[in-house]
């Protein structure tokens, strides 16, 4: 009995033992790293790189080859310098795992309990991040090592880019424009006072209700990482109508950096005025820069001249486009205010190929030229309604059409093509003979000589015959 109690008590003992041990002999595999943060807006590339791992036989630390020279040890790595010096190091090699996302996070499975150093880079250029370095081990109350353990970074992103683009590079007067504006939410970590977008128009004001134009809705919408946040979703509609606007988004970044690198996407209409170059510019207050976008409307010229080469004042034209409507093609005038800018409103021609009425027109003046503005991409004519005093209305229209002007690839404008082709010759009326001249006066001279013969002669005669 007393040989079976001691053999109790040793086995109780070498239980006990084996038991505080337990975390000595864990297994040193099995961690999950999770990155999160990420920007949203394009693919983020996710490379990690083991800095030191648990020795397999005596449970210490070993630090990776690669890491020789930067001086890093358990205690200092999280100093700047040794981070720098790492991360100097580290973009020269293989990483261990990389992966590439654009949904905001991503996971390293079955990792060994140590420490790794995590670089990100946005693969569209458009953000940059801070170097990370996660553990994924830690000590208990005791100083006694459990491992391994999930761990959990979250991406800083050092610098962000505000995006602006347009769905049209040209337009009419009246058009809509479409723009969409996009930026990152900031990482939080208790310097982010503010965080806000704002955005200005030139030569455009915000549609944002109404109804369609041209067939094309009002837009205005909100969106972070493709979804509508309560209170975030659209812009205050009475902007509508106006140029500029700022957009408060401070209630996104939070403590717990619940949206940090996810995107925010504004999307609005804009209503074009009678301007030839309508820029909007949008930065937030973590990319003070921004970026502008430029669309275009543009101008065409028709010269008067007459038989010969001498300008022609005074010539009134309107301007008409050839549409297709089920299955015909018609004409429709465009309606230009007395500037010569079209009011982007288009009326078919009547019956008879009578004008419309109310279209306006254009006059050429001193110089013999008249210019309509506002005009988009296509093909058009210039139709000549008045001639010049003394001359014939020319009634061959004249063709031209309006196209992209391109420098270094990127639109700058839009141009008539061959200018110089657009010009008109009308041709002098046929001359009537004068009016009260002295023509007349012998005409009537003669026939009143005629009259008094041809009475003289009458009278004679019949005192001939009385006789």
């Amino acid at each position: 009995m007393k040989k079976m109690r001691k053999i109790f008590a040793v086995l109780l003992t070498l239980a006990m033992v084996l038991a505080m041990s337990m975390t000595t002999f864990a297994a040193k595999t099995g961690a999950t790293l999770t990155v999160k943060g990420l920007a949203t807006n394009g693919d983020q590339k996710v490379d990690i790189y083991e800095i030191y791992r648990l020795d397999d036989d005596d449970n210490n630390w070993v630090p990776a080859s690669w890491t020789e020279g930067t001086g890093v040890t358990t205690k200092n790595i999280t100093d700047q310098n040794i981070l720098e010096a790492l991360k100097t190091k580290a973009i020269t090699l293989e990483p261990g795992a990389t992966q590439t996302t654009s949904a905001g996070s991503v996971e390293f499975k079955n990792l060994q309990a140590g420490a790794y150093l995590v670089l990100v880079t946005d693969t569209t250029g458009k953000t940059t991040y801070n170097t990370m370095v996660a553990k994924t081990y830690k000590y208990d109350e005791s100083n006694n090592l459990l491992c391994p353990i999930d761990e959990t970074v979250v991406a800083k992103a050092e610098g962000y880019t505000t995006d602006k683009t347009a769905d049209a590079t040209n337009v009419e007067i009246g058009d809509l424009i479409t723009y969409t504006v996009k930026t990152t939410v900031p990482y939080q970590d208790g310097n982010v006072e503010a965080f806000s977008v704002t955005d200005t128009l030139t030569g455009a004001t915000y549609y944002l209700k109404g109804d369609a134009v041209k067939g094309k809705a009002a837009v205005n919408t909100i969106t972070v990482n493709g979804r509508t946040v309560e209170g975030l979703d659209k812009l205050d509609e009475t902007l509508n109508g106006a140029t500029t606007f700022t957009l408060d988004l401070k209630n996104l970044v939070t403590s717990k950096n619940t949206y940090a690198g996810q995107e925010v996407v504004i999307t609005y209409t804009a209503k074009v005025n009678k301007v030839n170059e309508i820029t909007n510019t949008a930065n937030s207050t973590h990319d003070s820069d921004g970026t502008i976008t430029k669309t275009y409307t543009g101008n065409a010229t028709i010269t008067k001249y007459d038989e010969t080469t001498n300008v022609l004042a005074g010539a009134q034209f309107v301007v008409y486009r050839n549409v297709n409507k089920e299955g015909n093609t018609v004409k429709e005038y465009a309606v230009i205010d007395d500037n010569g800018w079209i009011t982007g409103e288009w009326r078919p021609e009547g019956e008879n190929h009578a004008l419309p009425e109310g279209i306006g027109s254009i006059t050429t003046s001193a110089e013999g030229t008249a210019t309509v503005k506002g005009l988009k991409m296509g093909e058009y004519y210039f139709q000549e309604v008045v001639a010049p005093d003394g001359y014939s209305i020319n009634t061959n229209d004249v063709k031209f059409e309006m196209i992209e002007k391109v420098e270094n690839q990127v639109v700058t404008g839009v141009e008539a093509k061959n200018p110089e082709n657009i010009k008109m010759n009308d041709t002098k009326l046929s001359a009537l003979p004068s009016t009260g001249g002295i023509g007349t006066t012998i005409f009537t001279i003669a026939g009143c000589l005629i009259m008094v013969t041809a009475a003289g002669l009458f009278f004679a005669s019949r005192k001939r015959t009385n006789k």
